[in-house]
């Protein structure tokens, strides 16, 4: 496995692992990125997650993804599949012209700017860690003083002004509030012809944008719908925070990371992973394989580094997926009913 820091810890120690790491460069920035490393390993390996450190997704969502960039047009619907099951994010809309405008046919023009688009990117990603986090404790979930508080936990900014992060946060959970989430499964009927169970549902119910207050305060909530919190009880991902923040500023990160914890605790034997399966899963942005197996080597070291027990490696032609202890050891409770890690 590419720089297991893990195996490095469980061999060497933490004092000769962060020796070893600064006699192998001579480059300040190179070895201060490993020292950091080293140290976000040995914290996860050695201190057990406490409640406030547990996140959760829905196990679907951990084996497809969103766009990791901005899509070329609002309209552009978008999809991942993963074995038999498949994700399709269609974009909603907001028709905000005056009353008078809407008794006319819209433009081209105004057609696209009334579709707010899927989400994307790193920050919707956590936004939807969030939101299911929060969503399994209460269906009403907080955008405002809790999602700025999870933001920072993971040291990320939270500032406002028409530069600030609260600009592009907003606009990740207008998307994600609007857009209609349909999630399909083959299965087998039982005289064994495949049949197609669709599940169409809004992440959730009643957004309520907020305004920016004194100091950049939030204001408003919404509701996980009804259909997807029932789902999401059943089929909830246990990750770690401290992982999650390890890779908060990387998309393609936090989809292999988690891709690993859903599907790694599981296996029965090892799992071969073509770059082009992992492309329809989770490849966004990459015309060919081989532009995804170079990010995903990049990447791979810091995935290791928020999921140390993962048994991962990089072989010809993809990855080798091999059974390995949860992200999150044990079982988990979360308001009284039981999350089973397998």
């Amino acid at each position: 496995m590419a720089d297991n820091i893990a195996r490095q810890l469980e061999l060497l120690g933490l004092d000769e692992t962060k020796r070893r790491a600064s006699a192998t460069s001579s480059n300040l920035i190179v070895r201060s990125r490993q020292l950091n490393r080293i140290e976000m390993a040995h914290a996860l390996l050695s201190e057990l997650p406490t409640v406030e450190d547990l996140a959760f997704l829905h196990s679907g969502l951990c084996q497809t993804c969103l766009p990791h960039s901005r899509p070329p047009s609002n309209q552009d619907i978008w999809t991942r599949s993963s074995g038999r099951f498949s994700l399709i994010v269609t974009p909603g809309i907001i028709d905000d012209r005056s009353h008078s405008a809407r008794l006319r046919q819209p433009t081209a023009e105004q057609k696209e700017a009334m579709f707010v688009g899927v989400p994307y990117g790193s920050k919707a990603r956590l936004i939807m860690i969030h939101l299911q986090t929060e969503g399994l404790k209460s269906r009403v979930v907080s955008l405002g003083p809790s999602l700025s508080a999870f933001l920072r936990s993971l040291q990320l900014p939270v500032t406002g002004g028409p530069r600030g992060s609260i600009v592009a946060i907003r606009e990740q959970c207008l998307r994600l509030a609007r857009c209609t989430f349909s999630m399909q499964w083959s299965d087998l009927s039982e005289t064994g012809e495949e049949r197609t169970l669709i599940s169409d549902t809004r992440l959730v119910d009643g957004l309520e944008l907020w305004r920016a207050g004194h100091g950049g305060d939030w204001r408003g909530t919404v509701e996980l719908s009804q259909k997807f919190y029932e789902h999401l009880r059943e089929h909830a991902v246990p990750l770690d925070k401290r992982g999650i923040a390890h890779l908060s500023g990387n998309s393609l990160g936090l989809d292999l990371y988690a891709l690993f914890a859903y599907r790694l605790p599981r296996l029965k034997r090892d799992l071969f992973l073509s770059w082009a399966a992992l492309q329809s899963q989770i490849g966004t942005d990459y015309s060919e394989g081989r532009d995804l197996a170079k990010k995903v080597r990049a990447v791979l070291a810091d995935v290791f580094v928020a999921y140390p027990h993962a048994k991962v490696e990089v072989a010809p032609g993809g990855l080798c997926l091999k059974k390995s202890r949860p992200a999150v050891s044990g079982n988990t409770m979360v308001q009284g009913f039981r999350l089973m890690q397998a």
